[in-house]
């Protein structure tokens, strides 16, 4: 038997759980901060400030230093709200966990069919969105030469002599460690949500700079920008024309973003481990900690020459 559609009385006992526990329908602005402090953080690594004076060698660089953590972060999404939903669901049933997700308005039919799976179904589809994020990276990747086939994921020869020596680096080995390695719930969201922060910083200072659309444009490199594009000011929907906080969300198109869910789910495992402790200052200390592990990898230089074959690097 299918479980009937979520009507608006249904939402409205959702948004009362979400009160009940202190969790967010829009991000106060400490959390916006927080993320213009990463974005500030990500804008002096060496490998952004390349990109955006339009140095197509660190665009090349760009794609490889980070290509580990966007390859494996649809699976560590996956892992982590899977692991969530598993522990919260024995005192919230996986329907009302759901509303403390927001999946209503557009998406609420298409969020069905996953609920009918359970838990399990709620996790990949909440990781789909990501999955999608991958395939633009794979399309970059594909048009710098560092990947062959971007619908199979396999790399050229050039590109796997370079992530290859990548991944014995000290600096994209600690990134990785952060993000995927982390075995505390709470920690790991908190790393998901760094992610979020990093990847629009990063997409704001490229696509603001001018003189990086000598990459992107039809008449300079032609490079596709969609994975810059999908996180480009993802902060607006936080924000009203008028620039006041929107406290009373239409539940009929209410649709959180994923920093929004990704602060609800980590502060309800905070609450439930860290009693008594501060979470903005654990919060801030561990988001801008990852920020600067990532702007270090951006930093890191090798033989890049010795490893990529002169046409990868000159490629117009």
């Amino acid at each position: 038997m299918n479980t009937p559609l979520i009507k608006l009385e249904e939402l409205q006992q959702g948004k009362i759980l979400v009160d009940e526990l202190g969790l967010l329908t829009e991000m106060p602005d400490e959390l916006i901060q927080l993320s213009h402090r990463v974005k500030q953080i990500m804008a002096g690594s060496n490998v952004v400030q390349g990109m955006c004076a339009g140095d197509y060698f660190s665009l090349v660089t760009y794609s490889a230093i980070y290509w580990g953590i966007v390859k494996t972060f649809p699976r560590t999404v996956i892992k982590n709200v899977k692991k969530f939903l598993n522990r919260f669901s024995e005192k919230n049933s996986s329907r009302n966990l759901l509303l403390v997700f927001n999946y209503t308005g557009k998406e609420r039919e298409t969020i069905l069919a996953s609920l009918q799976y359970g838990i399990s179904g709620i996790a990949k589809d909440y990781g789909f969105e990501e999955g999608s994020h991958l395939d633009y990276w794979k399309k970059l990747m594909a048009s710098v030469g560092i990947m062959a086939d971007s619908h199979t994921g396999k790399l050229s020869p050039e590109g796997a002599k370079l992530i290859a020596q990548l991944e014995q680096a000290e600096p994209i080995i600690a990134m990785d460690t952060l993000i995927n390695k982390e075995t505390d719930m709470r920690n790991a969201l908190i790393a998901m949500l760094a992610i979020e922060f990093i990847a629009v910083g990063i997409s704001e200072c490229v696509i603001d700079s001018p003189d990086s659309q000598i990459l992107f444009s039809p008449s300079g490199r032609g490079i596709p920008r969609d994975w810059f594009d999908v996180h480009y000011h993802a902060g607006d929907q936080h924000i009203l024309q008028d620039g006041e906080y929107d406290l009373t969300p239409d539940f009929e198109q209410l649709k959180l973003p994923h920093d929004t869910i990704n602060y609800n789910m980590l502060k309800m495992a905070h609450i439930a481990d860290y009693e008594g402790e501060e979470l903005l200052d654990i919060l801030q200390e561990k988001v801008l900690h990852i920020a600067k592990a990532f702007a270090t990898a951006g930093n890191y230089t090798c033989k890049f020459e010795e490893s990529m074959n002169l046409s990868l690097s000159v490629k117009s």
